[in-house]
């Protein structure tokens, strides 16, 4: 399979062979292309930082402070519309998946999963387990500590009865995308976290920025207590692509030269990165053979991918959101997504698109043309076509394990990446 992706990486509109399925994001390589690009633009790297920041800079550090809304991170919440009301062109081929009803079965297991995670989190600092308590117990779908134990039930693992390395992995990675999310609310001025109010609006941005040192410290505490110390390294170089991701959309942004392949690279980075290291991580906890574990992986990311792609086209499609947040967040924040690309190279209003994203100041008429043209062209279709093939490339990679309800349940989160409606 072809590593490498061109321009327009497509055959009469569908996406070419899956660029990075093959390929690990270099974590160097990003680093070097965000200094690069930042040389490029002619603005120091601490620059184009601070300019990205400066909002939330500006923003009283108090728990009554309005800061502006903002998009929060890699698997952010972005608006998803109902799914009857989603374009019919793009729904062709998706299985729509009730993911609470698939992995019903994982109940008890999961319920371990949180004791271990209250366990790791019990600290006689009140605060501390005050804001890890509030993140933690805004819910979620707990998706990747999920994933750790079906990748470990898949490899061999006891069922009902997960081994002790297996829950605590899961916990380990639950409680990693934690400290992200609290990172994260604070670089983005969140005011929302999965409907409640973010943990920086109410105790400070320096308070949960240090709560989540403490946190994720503590991940690392745990693995070495717990003798899985060859655990550190998925997980900590997980953390360091995430990093790295991060950083380099920031010096992306507003980049409209950036390529489809320097997209996806970030998202392997920034998002693919965790899910594989979820996936990773139940494979090692059972000893599984390397083969696997790659396997495991390479789903893992691909799937991840496949998440943020159906983001950024919900960002397009979206009509309102149950918040009152604007639609075209991304677009508004100079945030470049696939769909932008895509209608950047191919629609015949590509040169207005690109004099509203160059535009510093965007106004609600500015946003809702540049959606329009969007939603008018081949954008939304061929993004949510190159997220359908990550998707079935990563249920690809679970043909060598046998039949058995863990594997049911991982083609299951593949598809839901799809079509999920919230």
């Amino acid at each position: 399979m072809s590593q490498n992706f061109n321009g327009d990486g497509s055959k009469n509109g569908a996406p070419a062979a899956l660029p990075l399925l093959d390929l690990q994001p270099d974590l160097n390589q990003a680093l070097q292309d965000a200094v690069a690009v930042s040389a490029q633009r002619n603005m120091p790297l601490t620059s184009l930082v601070t300019q990205t920041l400066r909002g939330a800079a500006a923003a009283p550090d108090t728990p009554n402070a309005q800061l502006p809304n903002s998009s929060n991170g890699a698997f952010r919440n972005t608006p998803v519309p109902p799914w009857h009301a989603m374009p019919p062109q793009i729904l062709v081929g998706i299985r729509q998946v009730d993911i609470m009803q698939s992995l019903a079965p994982l109940a008890g297991r999961m319920k371990s999963v949180e004791k271990e995670i209250e366990r790791l989190i019990t600290t006689p600092v009140k605060l501390v387990a005050d804001i890890a308590g509030h993140v933690l117990g805004a819910g979620g779908k707990r998706l990747r500590p999920a994933l750790t134990l079906l990748c470990a039930e898949i490899c061999g693992d006891g069922g009902e009865n997960p081994s002790p390395r297996a829950v605590t992995c899961a916990a380990l990675v639950e409680l990693t995308h934690t400290t992200t999310l609290l990172h994260d609310d604070v670089v983005d001025s969140a005011t929302m976290r999965r409907g409640r109010p973010a943990a920086n609006l109410i105790w400070g941005n320096e308070t949960s920025v240090l709560v989540g040192d403490y946190l994720f410290a503590q991940v690392f505490v745990t693995a070495s207590r717990r003798g899985i110390a060859e655990l550190m390294h998925p997980l900590a170089h997980a953390t360091a692509q995430m990093c790295a991701g991060e950083l380099l959309e920031t010096q992306m942004r507003g980049f409209w030269e950036m390529t489809e392949k320097q997209y996806l690279e970030i998202v392997a980075l920034k998002t693919g990165s965790l899910t594989e290291c979820a996936c990773r991580m139940g494979a090692l906890a059972v000893n599984a053979d390397e083969a696997l574990v790659e396997a495991l992986g390479t789903y893992g990311r691909s799937i991840g991918v496949a998440f943020q792609i159906v983001d950024d086209v919900f960002d397009v499609i979206s009509q309102e959101t149950e918040l009152g947040k604007p639609v075209g967040n991304d677009l508004r924040e100079g945030a470049i997504t696939l769909p932008m690309l895509r209608a950047l190279k191919t629609s015949p209003d590509r040169d207005e698109l690109q004099e509203i994203l160059v535009r510093e100041e965007k106004s609600d008429a500015d946003v809702q043309r540049a959606l329009e043209i969007m939603r008018g062209g081949d954008a939304v279709a061929y993004s949510m076509q190159l997220a359908k093939d990550y998707a079935q490339a990563a249920k690809t990679q679970l043909d060598s394990f046998s039949d058995m309800p863990a594997r049911e349940m991982l083609c299951d989160i593949a598809d839901y990446v799809l079509s999920r409606e919230k």
